[in-house]
């Protein structure tokens, strides 16, 4: 008497379960047009990741700050005689980084930091062309469906609004300290990760499978890792801003001690959690601890609960990039920050960001397609 309903309410909710795995096959498999927007949209966020690793080359070689003007529409081409050369250098030997650092410069040492700023320039608006041109003809021929559209213009307008971003950046280092706000460097590449990340979640939910035997401890953990990558991603930034990663060189013990002596230098005591440099530091490895911490509890979880055996070999990649990148930042601290490591240290994070990304779609439940509404299938 008592256990009919039970088994009935059990047979119900699989029946929903299977039904709903059904519905996300026929969804997420995606058509010919998905498939062709998907792939546009994946050469774009190949773009964005390498664009944040040109971003770190500029970075870590002293390039950001080498061209002084900001010009969006006749950028396009570097100097191409020995007069525009001069006249670009000219503009930079007004600059406080020259002035205050770079004395010893002269033109052919100038030369190699232009570059790779220039080529971060140029890939921005390459990535720009990219976007409009074939999202105009998507447009035009219907092939992005009503309810991504709206996405994609939202990207479009991240896109425009992460260029005036990095010029904003920039314009903070060419005052009377001739280094950019720390603030500004982590709005700029916690934008960057921001726009990867929509675009790998669109890109799944044209093409992606989702696993619909998730339990709501899968979901908390994988949610709970992607949220702490990027906050550690965040407090990198910091570090990198504040140029932090040259202090306290040793791990795990800073000064001798697991908590800096000077941590609470700067008042108001908010205040040490984005300027202060021991304490900036101090924060961004209790990030990559906890950050570390939450992959492998998610990895064991998995290994023993998780039935996906796409998602499970997912959940091992993840965890391998995660113990790659703590082993590089740690690496990197006790190096003194060499370019090498420091770029690899934000490839790394990059890819476990984006490893994240594809977990956390793959246990969540879109809103268009809750159980409650598999009655209506």
């Amino acid at each position: 008497m008592i256990m009919a309903p039970l088994v009935d309410t059990d047979r119900r909710t699989l029946h929903l379960e299977v039904m709903e795995n059904i519905k996300f096959d026929l969804i997420n498999r995606g058509n010919g047009e998905d498939r062709a927007v998907a792939i546009w949209l994946a050469v774009i966020g190949g773009l964005v990741a390498a664009m944040v690793i040109i971003g770190g080359i500029t970075r870590v070689t002293g390039s950001g700050l080498s061209m002084v003007e900001w010009r969006p529409l006749l950028g396009w081409f570097p100097p191409l005689s020995e007069q525009e050369w001069q006249r670009v250098f000219k503009l930079y030997q007004n600059s406080p980084e020259y002035r205050y650092i770079n004395t010893w410069m002269d033109l052919n040492a100038f030369k190699d930091i232009f570059w790779w700023e220039y080529i971060h320039r140029l890939w921005g608006r390459l990535i720009g062309i990219v976007f409009f041109l074939p999202f105009i003809f998507f447009l035009i021929t219907k092939k992005i469906k009503r309810r991504l559209l709206s996405r994609i213009c939202f990207l479009f307008v991240l896109g425009g609004l992460q260029g005036a971003l990095g010029w904003w950046m920039v314009k903070s280092g060419l005052s009377s300290d001739p280094s950019v706000s720390q603030y500004r460097l982590a709005t700029h590449l916690g934008m960057a990760f921001l726009i990867l990340g929509l675009l790998i979640w669109t890109i799944l939910d044209l093409v992606g499978k989702r696993d619909v035997l998730r339990s709501k401890a899968t979901v908390y953990h994988a949610n709970t890792a992607t949220v702490l990558i990027f906050l550690t991603v965040i407090g990198g930034a910091l570090v990198a801003g504040l140029k932090a990663g040259l202090v306290y060189n040793t791990f795990p013990l800073m000064g001798e001690r697991m908590i800096p002596p000077d941590y609470f230098n700067v008042e108001p005591y908010w205040r040490n959690i984005f300027e202060n440099i021991p304490a900036v530091q101090f924060n961004h490895r209790i990030l990559a601890i906890l950050t570390l911490l939450a992959v492998v509890s998610l990895c064991v979880y998995a290994h023993f609960f998780c039935k996906n055996e796409r998602l499970l070999r997912t959940i091992y990649v993840m965890t391998t990039l995660a113990i790659l990148q703590f082993l590089l930042g740690v690496l990197t601290l006790v190096n003194f920050v060499p370019e090498g490591l420091a770029v690899a240290h934000q490839f790394t994070g990059l890819c476990l960001f984006g490893t994240s990304v594809v977990i956390s779609w793959g246990v969540s439940i879109p809103r268009s397609h809750s159980l409650s509404q598999a009655n209506n299938i």
